[in-house]
Order: C-alpha cells, then structure tokens, then sequence
C-alpha cells in the first residue's frame, strides 16, 4: 500500500530516453526484440519494484506493463489532458513496446466509476494503430490512470515498428473479391451469395512462432440457401502476393442441434408456463404526418405541439437500438391506430400475441437491454446506441448467429421454437460487441466466451439459453468445470463453445464470490463495473492468464496489486476453481511513524506494535502497545488518514474520521494488548484488502500531571486478501 517515492510522469522519459543507444546499437532496420528484464530493472528503479512485466511471445516486446504507479504533476481533466498523458507514458515506454509513436491514433477516453465499488476512479486512454491511414488489424495500445493521472498500466496488442510500412498494393481490390469467392467456393464446395468489399488493412500474421505485419485486404464471403445453416468466412489475402494468409469464420452460431425458444418474459422461451406478456417496448419507431420520434426508456413517445386527432404507425424496423426485419413469411410488423391529444395514450402491439410477431417485438426489447446495461455503469459509453440489424424468423431452425453485420434468429420448427429470446439474443449481441470493443470473436473461445459472458452478466444468471432444446435442457452453464489449459493452449477442447466455456466459468465464478461476500446487488455492480473497465481498458484477444491481472489492476485502490486488491480474494478464487493459475500476494510490512513523546513511565515514550499477520482471511492480527504507565486504562483506535497534532501530553498521529475499540488495561509492566476481530469492527470502520488503515493507542497517565492522558506512535497497516 506504501508508495515508494516514484518519480513524477512528467519526469519518468528519463529511462526510456537513457536506453535509446540500445536500440541504436542494433543497426538499421527493424530493431531486434529489446530486453526486457533490463528495462524493466531500470524502470523499478525509478518508479518501484511493484511494477511487472508481461512479454509478448511472438513480438517479444511488452505485452502489459502493470502492478504500480507514476503519479502525474499533471492533474488532468479533461479527455485531452489524459491523452497527452498517455502519449507521454507511451513515450516513456516506447522501448518495451515498440509501437511508434506517429502510427498511434487517439480512438477514445473512458472515465471508468470504479469508486463506486470500492475501488478507485480510473481513466482510460485507448490508442489504435494505423500508417497512412490504414489500420492494423487488432492494433491497440490501452494506458490505463488513476482518475488524478497516475500511470497505472500499458497493454499493447499492436505490431512493433511500423512507421515508414508501405501501404500501396499490388493486388486490385476486384482481385482480393475473386480470390476469396474462389476460395471459398473450393473450401466450401458452394458459390458465395455475398462478397462484401474488400478493406486494405495491415494484418498481424503468425508464421512459426513469430507475428509479422502483412499488407493485405479483409474480404467476408458468405453463402444462404434455403433449408441449410449460412456459412460465412473472413479472408485475409496478401495484398501483394494474392496469398491467403488467414482465415477465419464470419458467422458466429450459438449453438447446433434442437432448440426451444419463442422469445417471452423472464429467461425462458414462449412455454405454456411462460406466455408473452406485455413488455415495455424502448427505442423503437414511431411515424405520423407530424414526423417520426423513438420511445424512450420508459416506453414513452410524444408529437410535441400536436392538439389534434393523430394517426400513428408503430413498428419494431429501424429502431434506435435494432433494425428488426422479419425474413420469413409475414412481413414486418406494423400497427397503426389514431390517438387522441393532451391523453395518455396506451398501446399494447401484438395483441393478441402472434408468434410471427412476438419475435419481432422481442428482437427488439432484448437487443436494447445491451445498451442499458453498459449505460448503468458506464454512462459515457456509447459502443451499443446503434440499430442493429436483426433478422428474426431467417430460413432453417433451431440456431442463432452474428455474421459481422448482423444477428440473425430462426424460428420455429424442427421441433424447435424460435430462438429470439433473452439471452440467446444478447449472447449473439455479445459477439458484435466483441468486436466493437477489441476483444474479437478468435477462434480459441475468447468470442464465445465473452458472448456468453454479456449475457449471463445482463440477466444475473448462470444460465445461458435456459429450456433452448425443451424443460431444463440449457445450451450453456457459468458453474461448468471447464478447466483453463494453460497460455500454452488456447482451444483445447476441440470445440470453439466448449473452449469459451472456460472464460464464461471463470467470469461467472468471480462474479458469484463477489455476490456471496457483499451481497447479491453490491456483488453484482463489482463484476459489472469491472467487466465494463475491462472491455474499455483491453484489447484481450485469446483466453489467458493475463486477463486475471487486468482486473486486479482495475480493481486495485492504491497503485500496487502485488499487496491486493479490494475484491481480490473472490477475484483470484473465481480464476483459481476454473483452473488459472491464480496471482500471489506479496504483503506489505506494517511501519511505525510520527512520533512518541515522554511519560511518566518512559522517557522514550510509548510505541506500537503488532502480532499476527495482516492478510485478512487470516484474522489473527493483534495489537500491541509498548512502554506506558502500568495498570492504566487505553484506547486503540484507527483511520485512513495520518496526521501529526497536539494530543494530551502527546501527538495524535491518526486524522479524523477514527473508530474507537473496546477499553483496555495496561498490563504490570505498561502494555496494552488487543485482539483485532476483523468480523467486528464499528460502524464505518470496514478494514477491506487493498487499504492501508492507521492505527494508535491512547492511554491516562495522572502521573504526568498536564493534560493526565498520552499517546504512543502510530502504526500503519497495509491489509492483504
């Protein structure tokens, strides 16, 4: 908890900038990985031996630098501030990262409440790579501060030294089109039904061992046909060789084999225990001769000025939040009715309920939820206020995908109901928002699993597709034992949904340790708020160990997670049961400061002193302290803050606000001694991991004559997990 006199973010380019003949050293050219041990010792020298290093494996630069904190002379506040903040800590660091400077575009600054959950505020800056414009494919660097500008933590996905890369092609855009039909015809044996333009980008290729940046387009290839699943691929095609350097699926299923789901309330599909019901419906369109308006939160519309009869047509097409088209038979819904003025109006759509329209009207009640539930603990971010394209009742049965551009829903049938419900809707969702954010949908589960993850997090529930195939047949559980196989090996269990189920247990785990430690409610807006800073602070692209640090870095208070966090017991336990590998912590000493001052039993004066240890989940801490008058009574008492005033005979070293505990008698040779009960503590006076907390003994002395009363030193406290 202690820092340990760092240097200022104005000054810490001193290292960086010492080491600059390393790179030199090296030649022309790409330089060659840096070292990163010596760069991390030379910058634990000036800023703290908490800092660590993370390397990338196929780059070998840094991968995330974490664990401390640079305080700042710059009190930012302003998304400005913060960026050239962050500009000048990825400046300070260039040489583990190795991401020029010039191929870094501002994308974003997020203002993260994670005091609201007992952390602290936090401020992230995220960075996207581009040259000339054109974009690197997962090309992110995240500076995550603390909300008054300390440097928290540097995460790099981008591709090291890429300033002066040529971005002129030699393959024509209509050439990338045809190989990737040709392809994909020849891989698939179909002809494609869509070849969406082709983007010239700067792909991140692994050859061996080694990531190396390829000029190349994105090309997604898609095939429909009647009465069969959609097939869909993204093609990276070397833009000057014509080569197929990757593939990857574009179209992303939740699940094959039967389903059940006629999208109704609650989690469940439309069973006989569970027949629509009406349903507030938010952000969808509503049009009249006086113009076209949106529903708002509430479910409420209003023609501002209108004092006359109005005809107005509803319909779940081009919403605020979805774009629900319907593409079987049926059509589109619409409901048109005349509505008085200076009323209430209530409209009830789809009565009485029909089942080619109830998945329209759920498409669009679901797809919203995402939008709320990121505004709830994020009110600034905007990644989900869009209308997405959602297609309900798209030929086949019994499945559910996200294609890039759309998620799409099959109805009933095939002993099947329709899929458009609750968490299946926001679980495809998820896969959209995945991309929007960084994350992606990669094939070693990270997709599936941070799909899954969106949803069981919405809802507050371990289910994922509850009664999909019939009664108590679920698709997926948070409380699975898939076990993480190690950043060895992403992917291995066989099976994409599978693979993501490892990430999706672990979220889910975490999130239950918090709810069964602080309560459903409190419990719940820890993970969400931790899972939202996650996404807005990261770019984490695969399943692995990693990921635990990032929210122990966000979940952090004070600048330095090796002596724990907040949450970190449920935390690292919800990691540790799905099989990671779980952080240890390295628990700071208790210290004595201020000053002791003479009594009539001691010269010196009083002191403090401590037994036990001070991890939490221990409880066995015990006060002690030493050198007052025999026989007397006294008073330990603690707070957040230090301070140093006049106090009796003495100095009072704790600051108010301070809480008292149970009197105590000296023993015959002047000590006090108390037990700590963690368990029972005063009102306001909660000790959690991740604080530091004060402490000090008062105790009478009539002896001394004066005020008759003194105080030993203080003692500060850092408390663990």
């Amino acid at each position: 908890m202690r820092r340990m006199d760092p240097h200022r973010l104005v000054a810490f380019l001193a290292v960086p900038v010492s080491l600059c003949s390393l790179a030199a050293a090296a030649g022309t050219g790409v330089p060659s990985a840096p070292q990163l041990d010596h760069l991390l010792a030379n910058w634990r020298s000036a800023h703290g031996d908490s800092w660590s290093i993370r390397s990338d494996e196929q780059t070998g630069y840094l991968e995330m630098l974490s664990g401390g904190n640079v305080p700042s002379d710059v009190h930012p506040t302003d998304d400005a501030q913060f960026e050239g903040l962050a500009r000048t800590a990825l400046e300070a660091t260039a040489l583990m990262h190795g991401i020029d400077a010039q191929t870094l575009v501002h994308q974003n600054t997020m203002f993260l409440p994670l005091g609201q959950i007992g952390s602290t505020d936090k401020v992230t800056v995220r960075m996207r790579e581009e040259v000339g414009g054109v974009r690197v494919v997962n090309g992110f660097v995240n500076v995550l501060f603390s909300a008054d500008g300390a440097l928290l933590s540097v995460h790099s996905t981008g591709m090291p030294h890429l300033a002066g890369f040529a971005t002129t092609p030699t393959l024509s855009q209509r050439g990338a089109s045809a190989i990737a039909a040709a392809t994909f015809e020849t891989r698939t044996g179909v002809v494609p039904t869509l070849v969406e333009a082709p983007e010239l980008v700067i792909d991140q290729i692994v050859r061996g061992s080694t990531r190396v940046p390829v000029l190349a387009y994105l090309v997604n290839v898609q095939w429909e046909g009647e009465g069969a699943e959609p097939m869909g691929w993204r093609y990276s095609i070397d833009a000057r060789t014509g080569a197929v350097v990757r593939s990857e699926s574009s179209v992303h299923f939740d699940v094959g084999g039967t389903v059940s789901a006629l999208s109704s309330p609650g989690l469940r599909p439309d069973e006989p225990s569970n027949p629509p019901t009406a349903q507030i419906m938010k952000y969808i369109r509503c049009t009249s001769a006086s113009g076209t308006v949106f529903t708002d939160a509430n479910g409420n519309f209003n023609y501002v000025g209108v004092n006359t009869p109005l005809a107005v047509t509803f319909q779940f097409t081009a919403g605020q939040r979805a774009n629900v088209t319907n593409s079987g038979t049926g059509g589109n819904y619409s409901f048109t009715t005349t509505l008085q003025p200076n009323v209430p109006n209530a409209v009830t759509l789809n009565t009485p309920a029909n089942p080619i329209f109830t998945c329209q009207a759920n498409g669009a009640l679901y797809v919203a939820r995402t939008s709320e539930f990121i505004h709830s603990i994020v009110p600034g971010d905007t990644h989900a206020d869009f209308g997405a394209n959602t297609h309900v009742r798209v030929n086949g049965t019994c499945n559910a995908f996200y294609n890039g551009g759309s998620i799409n829903f099959y109805p009933q049938g095939g002993g099947c109901f329709d899929t458009t419900y609750s968490t299946v809707v926001n679980h495809e969702f998820g896969h959209w928002m995945n991309d929007s954010y960084g994350t992606g949908n990669g094939p070693d589960g990270m997709g599936e699993g941070n799909a899954d993850v969106w949803s069981l997090y919405i809802y507050d529930t371990n289910i994922l597709g509850q009664d999909f195939c019939g009664v108590n047949c679920n698709i997926r559980n948070g409380n699975n034992l898939r076990q993480f196989c190690g950043d060895c090996c992403g992917g291995c269990y066989g099976e994409v949904h599978n693979d993501g189920e490892v990430w999706m247990g672990a979220a889910w785990k975490v999130r239950t340790r918090l709810k069964n430690t602080n309560g459903n409610a409190t419990g719940s807006l820890i993970a969400n708020t931790i899972f939202m800073g996650w996404m807005n602070s990261y770019n984490q692209t695969q399943i692995r160990s990693i990921i635990e640090t990032q929210w122990m870095t966000l979940d952090d208070n004070n600048g330095n997670i090796a002596d724990g966090t907040p949450h970190f017991d449920d935390i690292d336990g919800g990691f540790r049961q799905q099989g990671f590998p779980g952080l240890t912590v390295q628990c700071g000493t208790p210290t004595n400061y201020c000053v002791t001052s003479p009594n009539s039993a001691s010269f010196t004066g009083a002191v403090m002193g401590y037994g036990g240890s001070n991890f939490i989940h221990n409880n066995n801490f015990i006060l002690f302290g030493f050198n007052a008058p025999p026989n007397k009574s006294g008073i330990f008492f603690y707070g957040l803050t230090q301070t140093n005033v006049p106090f009796g005979n003495g100095r009072r070293c704790v600051a108010n606000p301070f809480y008292r505990l149970p009197l105590v008698t000296s023993s015959q040779f002047g000590d006090f001694e108390f037990d700590l009960n963690l368990n029972s503590l005063p009102a306001g006076g909660a000790i959690a991991a991740g604080q530091t907390w004060n402490f000090q003994c008062y105790f009478r002395d009539p002896a001394a004559g004066g005020a008759l009363f003194n105080a030993t030193d203080g003692l500060s406290v850092p408390w663990c997990p």
